[in-house]
């Protein structure tokens, strides 16, 4: 879905490009000739900048279509695989409880990827504990542990994986 909207908004950007090129061809004095054409040499000139404006928004097109391909390999599951575990991967941001996911589905590739994150959350939670001691700050805290773990949540039982921000990337390090 994405990947098409980038698409579509780089097509219109070439097309405006396109069409501002053709304006000023068409509003651009011949030097040489008394009437509005444009002679050979000057529409040369602006057919090879209009190329160069589309191919640079064609590598910026293959720049980000590459990176969604990269994303997208990341986060693809298999549908029966997302199917079948995603209620026992919801244990994984449950406290010590990311242990089920983490042994008892060592060949879901879904499970292992939310308990990694759920061994990360964990430890996190309890080096940041001391947090709970600290007046009005504690209250923030216990806001976004809140939140973060109530949305991963959701977001497991919908069948996906949402980062942790700063969080993944250790999650991401660990081989099991």
């Amino acid at each position: 879905m994405l990947f098409n909207l980038n698409c579509l908004i780089i097509k219109i950007k070439n097309l405006f490009i396109i069409y501002n090129w053709s304006i000023k061809i068409k509003i651009m004095p011949n030097k040489k000739s008394t009437n509005k054409e444009i002679n050979e040499e000057e529409k040369e000139i602006i057919e090879a900048e209009i190329e160069e404006e589309i191919s640079k928004s064609e590598n910026t097109k293959k720049k980000s279509s590459a990176k969604n391909r990269e994303k997208n390999k990341e986060e693809e599951f298999d549908k029966e695989d997302v199917e079948q575990n995603k209620y026992i991967a919801v244990f994984s941001y449950l406290s010590f409880l990311f242990l089920i996911p983490l042994l008892l589905k060592r060949d879901s590739i879904f499970c292992q990827k939310h308990a990694k994150q759920g061994l990360v959350w964990f430890a996190f939670l309890i080096l940041t504990s001391f947090i709970y001691l600290i007046p009005l700050l504690n209250i923030f805290y216990g806001l976004m542990v809140l939140f973060i773990t109530l949305y991963s949540f959701v977001q497991t039982l919908a069948g996906k994986y949402w980062r942790i921000p700063v969080l993944y990337k250790w999650a991401e390090k660990i081989n099991l």
